[in-house]
């Protein structure tokens, strides 16, 4: 494989927004478990640090940066492709990255109400809620009258 060829991401300029997307999203998971990572291994080895720079860094502070470094790294080989060599590794990567360029493709092509639609339809659907909860409200009110003169429920 050429040098020019392993640093090219796969399939560039598609799926751009889904691979954004997703980026994000998994960079915000990885970010908020290498926190509780930290905030973990800090209250069980609590009071061990080294120092740096003339300040206490403890170990905890380092494992979980590495953590979410290990973890950036990863997001971005999986979001943007780039050729590794290992046949298995950018397999499992093209497949991602082209189920995100698909479900792109796809969401284009959603017919999406426009305003008026989009108003008409919340209403419907907000009246058929209210109508559906007075009508269950209903229908246990009448039960629970009908328990109570059987004495079934206390009254």
């Amino acid at each position: 494989m050429s040098q020019s060829k392993a640093l090219a991401p796969y399939r560039p300029g598609q799926g751009v927004y889904a691979r954004a997307a997703v980026a994000g999203a998994m960079l915000l998971l990885a970010l908020l478990s290498c926190v509780q990572l930290y905030n973990m291994s800090r209250s069980e080895a609590a009071g061990q640090a080294f120092t740096l720079l003339g300040m206490p860094v403890p170990y905890a502070a380092i494992w979980s940066g590495a953590a979410f470094v290990v973890l950036g790294l990863a997001i971005f080989l999986f979001t943007f492709g780039l050729q590794t060599g290992v046949q298995w590794l950018d397999g499992k990567t093209h497949g991602l990255i082209d189920l995100l360029i698909d479900t792109e493709a796809e969401l284009a092509k959603v017919s999406w109400p426009n305003s008026d639609e989009l108003t008409v339809s919340t209403t419907a659907v907000l009246i058929s809620i209210v109508v559906l909860g007075v009508f269950l409200l209903g229908v246990d009110s009448l039960a629970v009258f009908v328990m109570r003169l059987l004495k079934v429920l206390p009254g």
